[in-house]
C-alpha cells in the first residue's frame, strides 16, 4: 500500500471517472483538464501499478466503439483504488520532488505569484497582497511543447532544456528546463522526447495551469472567488 500513494493521483481517479462517462480518451481528457498524451501516460502508468488492463478499445458495433473501462477499471471507479492491489507494484517515472517556489502574492490585476527575476504565475488561491507564499508543482502537471499553441492554460513560459535525465523502459524521463533564474523539471514519457527533440540547450514552452499551483505554508489556501477557471 505504501506505493499507491505515489502511483495515483486526484487526476487518475477523476480521468477513470470522465471515461466511463465520455467513453473517449479526447473528451475525457478535455474534461479533466489535461492533453490526450498525458491522459495515455497516466493509463499506461496505472495499468503498470495494477498489472492489467483498466481500459480497452472498441471498434464500430452499436456503440459505435470507442473506449471503455475493463472490468479492473470499472471496480477502480466503482469501488475505489483501495479495493484493487498493486499486482505489478514498481516506479512508473523516475523519482522527482515537487518543484518548489517562493513569491510575492498580489490580487491584481488577476490573482498571481511573482517570483524572482520577473517570472509571475497566475494562481487559483486566495492570500494577503503583498504575502510571500510558497508554491508546489508536480512534476505531472507541467505540459512540455516546442511551440506555442492555443491552451486553457494561464501560463505560458518559455524554457531552456539543462538536463535530460532518463530512467530504464518503460519508466519516462525528468526534463529540467531553466525558466528565468528557476530550475522546474518535467516529467515526460520516453516517446516526446525523442519525437520533441528534448536535448539540452533546446527552446521549448511549459504550460500550467493555474490550479496546478499548490499553495504551502502559512494559512490554509482558500479558492480564489470569481476567478476565472485554469
Amino acid at each position: 500500500m505504501s506505493e499507491r500513494p505515489r502511483i495515483v493521483t486526484d487526476t487518475d481517479v477523476a480521468l477513470l471517472r470522465s471515461l466511463e462517462r465520455e467513453r473517449s480518451v479526447v473528451a475525457a481528457s478535455r474534461r479533466v483538464g489535461i492533453s490526450r498524451d498525458r491522459a495515455t501516460y497516466r493509463i499506461g502508468r496505472l495499468e503498470r501499478a495494477f498489472g492489467g488492463p483498466v481500459v480497452s478499445s472498441v471498434r464500430g458495433g452499436r456503440d459505435h466503439g470507442g473506449t471503455r473501462l475493463t472490468p479492473l477499471g470499472d471496480r477502480i471507479v466503482r469501488e475505489g483504488f483501495d479495493s484493487v492491489e498493486l499486482l505489478d507494484a514498481r516506479p512508473v517515472a523516475p523519482p522527482s520532488r515537487p518543484n518548489l517556489l517562493h513569491g510575492t502574492y498580489h490580487r491584481h490585476p488577476a490573482p498571481a505569484v511573482a517570483l524572482a527575476g520577473g517570472v509571475s504565475l497566475c494562481v487559483a488561491f486566495d492570500a494577503t497582497d503583498g504575502e510571500p507564499v510558497g508554491l508546489l508543482l508536480d512534476p505531472e502537471a507541467v505540459l512540455v511543447a516546442r511551440a506555442r499553441f492555443p491552451s486553457s492554460a494561464r501560463n505560458v513560459l518559455p524554457g531552456t532544456v539543462e538536463a535530460v535525465h532518463r530512467g530504464p523502459p518503460p519508466v519516462g524521463a525528468i526534463v529540467v528546463v531553466r525558466v528565468g533564474r528557476f530550475h522546474w523539471r518535467v516529467a515526460v514519457t520516453r516517446e516526446p522526447v525523442r519525437q520533441l527533440g528534448l536535448e539540452r540547450g533546446a527552446r521549448v514552452w511549459l504550460y500550467v495551469k493555474a490550479t496546478a499551483l499548490r499553495r504551502v505554508g502559512g494559512a490554509a489556501s482558500r479558492p480564489t472567488r470569481g476567478s476565472p477557471r485554469s
